[in-house]
């Protein structure tokens, strides 16, 4: 023990941040920061390799410069995954979408849906981009 040291007390109801990760709807608020993060990087550097700026990105996949910049933000909303392929095709990344083994049909339709949000990523899961 310290001598001359006091420890202060915790106030009342206080919850250290490694014991609030382990909540569930804290880690799924971590994990979508993560992919939101991620999608955004992914973006960034394909645009910085291929030397192109947001303007051109948006002529060149025929989206609004506002859309790019959101994903860059990492606040894009409702984009479908058509339009994500489209852009980030032209950054040289494609999405991949894993192998569902021994899944029902419904439970493959429910895989595809969460990598359909990929945009989204509160809601999208087991999404993988490769180059």
């Amino acid at each position: 023990m310290l001598r001359g040291v006091t420890m202060m007390n915790k106030p009342k109801g206080y919850v250290s941040p490694l014991d609030r990760a382990k909540d569930p709807a804290v880690r799924r608020r971590i994990d979508e920061k993560k992919r939101e993060i991620y999608l955004s990087t992914l973006l960034i550097e394909g645009m910085k390799n291929h030397k192109l700026s947001v303007r051109q990105l948006a002529e060149r996949a025929k989206v609004s410069a506002t859309t790019i910049q959101s994903i860059r933000a990492g606040e894009a909303e409702n984009i479908g995954l058509a339009k994500l392929d489209h852009i980030l095709s032209f950054v040289g990344r494609t999405i991949d979408f894993p192998p569902v083994d021994g899944a029902t049909p419904r439970q493959r339709s429910q895989a595809a849906h969460q990598v359909l949000s990929a945009a989204r990523p509160h809601r999208a899961k087991g999404t993988n981009v490769r180059s």
